[in-house]
């Protein structure tokens, strides 16, 4: 089972799941979240890959609770509002996008579905690029969330798989180019915190300005950068043994 947010990463899990199960289904959560075109963007690319695909309403709570630029359009989304206004993550010192118990509800949520449908792995799109700013994002969380929900599911085998977990943005590029599905990737998931699909880019679409497109785009070009340069190599390589 993989939750699938419709963003870059929990998209590139999508398709690494089929790379490596029989069987894949995808879980996603209507939370109220300002950018919900990436709910749209999750139904299309669970469409191409041809899975299953639910969306779960949790109703406006993490609305209701606030203190996240995600769902409250009072509070600044840019990374230098970090520690600024008087939210919960300026209180603790984390961009003002970081939603107070946003992955505690969302691996819940799709652990509970998993296990109904008979699925015992939850696919989660966490990577390290998150890690710094989001605690719900690191291998302590995971891990101690994952022992917690075998004992509340008695599903003593059940397991979170992070795939993206220790890699940058730039290393998921490179796994999708891998995977084949870079240009799923690009067209058919959504980072952007506004919700933004006029403006295109050689890495999708956005504001280009936002800290969740600003990261998607330095990802993209490191990126390229290491494939012409490994491209170079490989050339220069062959045409030395000729």
């Amino acid at each position: 089972m993989v939750s699938l947010s419709g963003g870059q990463d929990s998209g590139t899990c999508l398709f690494w799941a089929q790379s490596q199960y029989e069987h894949v289904e995808a879980v996603s959560l209507d939370y109220g979240q300002r950018h919900r075109i990436e709910l749209d963007c999750a139904t299309r690319l669970a469409d191409i890959a041809g899975v299953t695909h639910t969306v779960l309403q949790l109703g406006s709570a993490f609305r209701q609770i606030g203190s996240s630029s995600l769902t409250d359009e009072s509070i600044d989304s840019r990374w230098d509002a970090t520690g600024t206004g008087n939210h919960y993550a300026a209180r603790h010192g984390l961009p003002s996008s970081f939603v107070p118990g946003r992955n505690v509800v969302l691996l819940g949520y799709g652990a509970a579905h998993a296990v109904v449908r008979g699925a015992t792995t939850l696919i989660t799109g966490v990577c390290s690029t998150d890690e710094a700013g989001y605690p719900d994002c690191r291998i302590t969380f995971i891990r101690a969330y994952e022992n917690a929900l075998r004992e509340a599911l008695a599903e003593p085998g059940f397991q979170i798989t992070a795939p993206l977990l220790d890699k940058t943005k730039s290393e998921t590029w490179k796994l999708a180019h891998q995977l084949g599905c870079v240009n799923e990737i690009i067209e058919h998931t959504h980072s952007c915190y506004h919700g933004d699909r006029n403006n295109r880019f050689d890495w999708g679409y956005g504001c280009g300005q936002c800290p969740a497109c600003t990261t998607r785009a330095t990802g993209w070009t490191e990126n390229a950068t290491t494939r012409r340069q490994s491209h170079r190599e490989n050339t220069e390589k062959i045409r030395r043994q000729l």
